[in-house]
C-alpha cells in the first residue's frame, strides 16, 4: 500500500503530459482543418499516442493519490471522473483517428472535441482541489486587497497581521476545499480546533507549538511547512506569527496591548501606510506669466487645479529633452508634483536634474533608455509615490535604491530586467508599495482583450455620422449596440463603418477565442436637429476658462481632455443656467450635455440636470429632473455626454441648469475645498 501511495505522488509530474499533448494534437487537427490539408497527420497520430498513454497513466496516479485523503469530496469526485473520462476517450480517439487515416470518420472530430473539453474541466477542477475553490474563479473577498493600516498601534494583530499571512502561504493546502491533515486554517474554528496530529499552537508556548516547529524544519524535510515547492514564508511573517503565539495568541489584542522588542517595532513599521505629508506642504505661488514663460520655450506647464501652487508637466513623446529641459523648470521647481517623461530621449546622465524638484510626486519615465546608472538620482526625491520604469534598462540593481523611497505607493516594472527573486525581496521590504510587473497567461487562465477603439471625427452631428471601431489585434470579433445595453456574442457584428442618424450610446466588446472578452468600450454621439439663434447665461464662467462665451456651448466645438484648450467654459463652486432660444416653437424631446472630469484637478461631472420649455420666454414648465452619482475615487481625465429625454414638447424657448457638485467630496485629497463645473456643448432634438 505505501508503494501505491508513493506512485500516486507521481501526479502532479504526470499529468502535465496528456495536456501538453493532446492539446497540441486538437490545435493540429484544426490548423489541417482550416487549411483543408492533411499537413500534420502523421504527428497528430504521434502527439495522440503519447497523450492517451499520459492519460492512463495520469488517471492511475490520481486515483491513488486520492487515497491521502484531505481533499473535499465533491470537488475530487468529479476531477476522478472526469480524468477517467479523458483516458477513456483518449484511448478510442487514438484508434478513430487511425482508421481516419485509411478512410474518414464521422465520429472523430466530436469525440476529439468532446476530450479537449472533460480535459479542461478535468485541469479546472484538479486546480481547484491544489489550490483552493477559487483559485480559478476568485471570489470578491479572495480579490480584496490587503487593508492600508495608518495606525499601527490600534491595529487588530489577528486580522490585520497574521489572517492575511495564513490566507496567502497556508490557506490553499488547508480550506475547506482542502483540509490536510484534517487542518483547516480559514476559520478562527479551525485553528482552534488543530488537526490529526493535535492543537497547531500552544498559546504563550512557541517551543510546544507544533506550526513553528513545522515552519522551521529543514526545507528538504518530509513535514516542513509550507511543502517544498509551494510559497515559503518570509522572515518578517515567521517573526510576526512567532510574537503572536507567545503573547497569547489572542483572536481580538490589538498591537498596542502586546509587549513588543525592537526587531517586532521595526517590522510593524513596514505595515504602516506613511503620513501623506504631501497635503501639507507650503510652497509660494507662481505666477501666470512665470508659466508663460516656460511654455513658450515649448514645455507644457499647468496648475494642477484652480488656486493652487503646484503644477504639472508632460513631455511625454518629445524630441530633445534632456537636462536643460528640466533647468528651464527651476522657476518651478518647488511647485512641481507631476513630470511626464516617458517616451523621450532622456538619459542617464540627465537624471541628476532631478534634485532640483524636491516636492515631486509622479515621475513617469516608461519606454525611456533609463538603466541602473541614472536610478540613484532619485534617492532624494522624498515625496514620490508614484514611479513607471515600463519598458527600461533597470534591473535588480536598481531595487535598493527605490526601496528608500519612504513614500512609494506604485511601482512600475513590467519588461525590464529585475527577476522574479529580486521583486520579491523588495515587496519583503516594502509590502505597501504596489508593484506592476505585467500579465502573465498560462493554461488555466487567459489573458484579456483591451478594448476596442471608437472612432468618429466628431461626438456631435448634424444629420448623419459615420463610426469606426479599431482593433490593432488579429483575427478579433467586434460585437455592438446602438441601444445602450452591453453587447455580448449574440451582439451585432462589425464588418463596416456604422452609421448614425439619431443621438445614439455605442457599446462595443472584443472577443477572440482563447482570450477574455475585452471590458465594455462605451461612447455616445448627439444628433444636433435644431440650432439655437441664441443662448443666454444666468452668470458668466470664471475669466480663465471663459472660451468665446455662451455661443462655445452651441458652436459644435467639443473640447478635449486638456481644460485649458480653451473651448470649455469653467465654473468654480457655481451652477449654471442656459437659455435657448429656438427661434421659433418647434417640438423637442432631448437635451444633451457635454462635460469634462479631472478629480485630481477639483473637476467633477454635473450632480444633476434640471430642464424647462416655454414658447413666450416668461413662463416656463419643468419637464425634466435628473441627478448623477458623484465620482468616488480618483481616475484619468475624461469627457462624456449627458443625455436626457422627455416627453415631446412644443417650445421655443429651453431652460438647462446644469448643477455643480460645489465642493470636492470627502474622499478627496482636499475634501470640502470648491471643484470646477466644465461644460462645452448643449444641444436639444
Amino acid at each position: 500500500m505505501d508503494i501505491l501511495s508513493y506512485l500516486g505522488k507521481f501526479h502532479p509530474i504526470i499529468l502535465h503530459l496528456p495536456i501538453g499533448f493532446l492539446l497540441l494534437a486538437f490545435m493540429m487537427e484544426l490548423h489541417d482543418r482550416w487549411k483543408k490539408k492533411s499537413q500534420f497527420q502523421s504527428a497528430i497520430g504521434f502527439a495522440l499516442f503519447w497523450g492517451m498513454v499520459g492519460a492512463i497513466f495520469a488517471a492511475t496516479s490520481g486515483y491513488l493519490l486520492s487515497w491521502d485523503g484531505g481533499y473535499e469530496e465533491q470537488l475530487l469526485s468529479w476531477h476522478q471522473w472526469l480524468g477517467f473520462g479523458v483516458a477513456g476517450l483518449s484511448i478510442v480517439l487514438y484508434f478513430l483517428h487511425q482508421q481516419t487515416l485509411n478512410s474518414s470518420n464521422s465520429l472523430y472530430f466530436p469525440v476529439f472535441s468532446l476530450t479537449t473539453i472533460l480535459l479542461t474541466a478535468a485541469g479546472h477542477y484538479g486546480g481547484s482541489l491544489t489550490h483552493g475553490s477559487d483559485f480559478l474563479s476568485p471570489t470578491s473577498s479572495s480579490k480584496k486587497e490587503k487593508k492600508e493600516i495608518v495606525d499601527i498601534e490600534n491595529a487588530e494583530i489577528y486580522s490585520d497581521l497574521i489572517q492575511p499571512i495564513l490566507k496567502d502561504k497556508c490557506v490553499r493546502c488547508h480550506s475547506t476545499s482542502k483540509t490536510k491533515g484534517d487542518l483547516l486554517m480559514a476559520t478562527i474554528e479551525g485553528l482552534q480546533a488543530g488537526g490529526e496530529t493535535g492543537p497547531l499552537f500552544v498559546k504563550g508556548d512557541v517551543d510546544k507549538s507544533l506550526m513553528l516547529q513545522r515552519i522551521h524544519l529543514p526545507l528538504e524535510e518530509k513535514e516542513h511547512m509550507p511543502p517544498k515547492g509551494k510559497q515559503q514564508l518570509l522572515s518578517d511573517e515567521i517573526a510576526l506569527l512567532t510574537w503572536w503565539i507567545k503573547e497569547g495568541a489572542d483572536f481580538k489584542a490589538k498591537v498596542k496591548e502586546l509587549q513588543k522588542d525592537e526587531k517586532i517595532n521595526a517590522i510593524l513599521k513596514k505595515f504602516m501606510v506613511p503620513t501623506d505629508a504631501a497635503n501639507n506642504i507650503k510652497v509660494a505661488d507662481v505666477s501666470e506669466s512665470t508659466l508663460q514663460k516656460i511654455r513658450a520655450k515649448g514645455i507644457p506647464v499647468f496648475r494642477v487645479a484652480e488656486d493652487s501652487p503646484f503644477v504639472e508637466v508632460n513631455v511625454s513623446r518629445q524630441k530633445g529633452i534632456n537636462r536643460s529641459t528640466l533647468k528651464a523648470l527651476s522657476p518651478v521647481s518647488e511647485q512641481l508634483i507631476s513630470l511626464n517623461l516617458s517616451g523621450t530621449d532622456i538619459q542617464d546622465k540627465d537624471l541628476s536634474g532631478l534634485a532640483n524638484f524636491p516636492h515631486l510626486q509622479k515621475l513617469f519615465l516608461q519606454q525611456t533608455a533609463i538603466s541602473d546608472k541614472g536610478i540613484s538620482a532619485l534617492e532624494k526625491l522624498d515625496y514620490l509615490t508614484y514611479l513607471n520604469l515600463y519598458e527600461t534598462k533597470i534591473s535588480d540593481t536598481s531595487l535598493p535604491v527605490l526601496s528608500q523611497l519612504k513614500r512609494l505607493k506604485k511601482l512600475y516594472l513590467w519588461q525590464t530586467a529585475t527577476t522574479n527573486e529580486g521583486i520579491a525581496k523588495f515587496t519583503n521590504q516594502k509590502p505597501k508599495t504596489k508593484v506592476n510587473v505585467g500579465i502573465s497567461k498560462d493554461i488555466f487562465g487567459d489573458a484579456r482583450l483591451k478594448a476596442p477603439l471608437i472612432l468618429a471625427e466628431k461626438d456631435l452631428f448634424k444629420d448623419s455620422l459615420e463610426v469606426e471601431l479599431k482593433m490593432n489585434f488579429s483575427k478579433v470579433n467586434l460585437h455592438y449596440t446602438l441601444d445602450g445595453t452591453v453587447p455580448d456574442s449574440t451582439s451585432k457584428l462589425y464588418t463596416d463603418p456604422i452609421i448614425l442618424t439619431k443621438t445614439t450610446t455605442l457599446k462595443v466588446v472584443a472577443q477572440k477565442e482563447g482570450w477574455q472578452t475585452s471590458e465594455v468600450a462605451s461612447k455616445q454621439f448627439a444628433n444636433v436637429k435644431y440650432t439655437p439663434t441664441n443662448i443666454k447665461l444666468n452668470n458668466p464662467p470664471n475669466e480663465r476658462y471663459a472660451a468665446n462665451g455662451a455661443k462655445s456651448l452651441i458652436d459644435l466645438e467639443k473640447g478635449s481632455t486638456t481644460f485649458t484648450d480653451g473651448l470649455w467654459l469653467g465654473y468654480e463652486k457655481q451652477h449654471v443656467t442656459a437659455i435657448l432660444d429656438l427661434g421659433k416653437a418647434i417640438e423637442l424631446s432631448a437635451v444633451t450635455v457635454g462635460a469634462l472630469e479631472a478629480p485630481g484637478s477639483y473637476i467633477f461631472y454635473p450632480k444633476g440636470m434640471k430642464v424647462s420649455v416655454s414658447t413666450d420666454g416668461k413662463k416656463y414648465r419643468e419637464v425634466l429632473t435628473k441627478t448623477y452619482p458623484t465620482s468616488q475615487e480618483n481616475k484619468p481625465t475624461e469627457t462624456a455626454n449627458f443625455t436626457e429625454t422627455f416627453a415631446t414638447q412644443n417650445a421655443r424657448f429651453v431652460k438647462v441648469k446644469v448643477e455643480s457638485n460645489l465642493v470636492n467630496p470627502d474622499w478627496h485629497p482636499a475634501p470640502g475645498a470648491p471643484c470646477w463645473l466644465f461644460i462645452d456643448e448643449i444641444s436639444v432634438e
